[in-house]
C-alpha cells in the first residue's frame, strides 16, 4: 500500500524553553490541557498528504530554504486564544522572528505550493487546548521567551487516539548569508 505521508516543517522549541511552557501550563485551570513538552514547535509549513515519490522534493525545499537565511532571533509573547470569537480552544502565545520567520515560512510554502497549506502564515505556539469538558475561561497570562533558531525541522506526524506523534526526519541548519544593514558599513 502506498499510503501518503503527513508532514510538516518546523522550528523545534529548545529544551530551556519547553521546560519553562510546561511550568506554565501547570498554573493553567483544568478546563485547559497543556501542550506536550516534547511536541513543542512552531509550523512553518503543512502538508496534509504528501505521496511517498514527493518525499526527495519536499528535502530539496528545506535544503533551499535553509541556504538563503542565516540564523535568527525568535520571541514568545502575548498570550491569545483561537479562535478569537466563540468558546475558545487553543491558547497561544505569539511568535515573532520578524522578516527571517516569516520569509522562511513562505519560501517553504511556495516552493511547495502543491502540497503546502495555502492559509496566511500566523505563527505561533500552541500552549493548551481546551478539554471541552466544561466552559473554558480566556486564559490570557503573559509568557515570554526567545532564542536563537538555527535550524528547522521536516517532521513526520502520526495521528493515533492519543493524538498527534511527530518523527524528525531531516534537520536543516540555517547557513545563508545574513544580511547586512546599511549602518554596518
Amino acid at each position: 500500500m502506498n499510503e501518503s505521508l503527513r508532514l510538516f516543517f518546523a522550528i523545534e522549541v529548545p529544551e530551556e524553553m519547553r521546560n519553562e511552557i510546561a511550568r506554565f501550563g501547570e498554573t493553567l485551570d483544568r478546563s485547559w490541557k497543556p501542550s506536550h513538552p516534547g511536541q513543542l514547535h512552531i509550523t512553518l509549513a503543512f502538508m496534509g498528504a504528501v505521496p511517498h515519490e514527493e518525499l526527495a522534493r519536499v528535502v530539496k525545499a528545506g535544503e533551499d530554504a535553509a541556504s538563503r537565511l542565516a540564523s535568527f532571533s525568535l520571541a514568545i509573547s502575548d498570550t491569545a486564544v483561537f479562535p478569537e470569537t466563540g468558546e475558545p480552544r487553543v491558547l497561544y502565545a505569539q511568535a515573532d522572528g520578524g522578516e527571517p520567520l516569516l520569509d522562511l515560512a513562505n519560501n517553504l510554502r511556495q516552493q511547495l505550493v502543491d502540497l503546502a497549506d495555502t492559509k496566511k502564515v500566523k505563527p505561533h505556539l500552541t500552549l493548551a487546548r481546551n478539554r471541552g469538558t466544561r466552559s473554558a475561561r480566556r486564559v490570557l497570562r503573559k509568557f515570554r521567551g526567545n532564542w536563537e533558531v538555527a535550524e528547522f525541522v521536516l517532521f513526520k506526524s502520526v495521528l493515533t487516539a492519543d493524538g498527534a506523534n511527530h518523527e524528525a526526519l531531516q534537520r536543516f541548519r540555517l547557513n545563508g548569508a545574513a544580511s547586512v544593514d546599511s549602518s554596518d558599513k
